[in-house]
């Protein structure tokens, strides 16, 4: 009897971890979006802030400056609504 509880247990915990392996691994692809979005919307800042933000952006002034006009922010937000603009 406590070696059948003891083994539903186990597989309990087992399944568990299963599971959250397998949540980790697909990741969320709202996620994604969310990211993208965010890091369309840090192109607004100046090119300090942004090397602050993405140390591993690894990129010159001139080519930050040609990945805003290829990327222009195309939704309308006010810079009041984007927190890293806000003093």
């Amino acid at each position: 009897m406590i070696e059948t509880i003891v083994w539903l247990i186990f597989a309990g915990i087992l399944i568990w971890l299963v599971l959250l392996v397998v949540a980790a691994l697909r990741g969320s692809p709202r996620t994604a979006r969310v990211l993208a979005l965010q890091r369309e919307v840090d192109l607004r800042l100046t090119y300090k802030r942004y090397m602050q933000i993405y140390p591993g952006a690894r990129m010159s002034y001139e080519d930050y400056k040609k990945l805003q006009m290829r990327s222009a922010y195309r939704k309308a937000v006010s810079s009041t609504k984007i927190k890293r603009m806000v003093r």
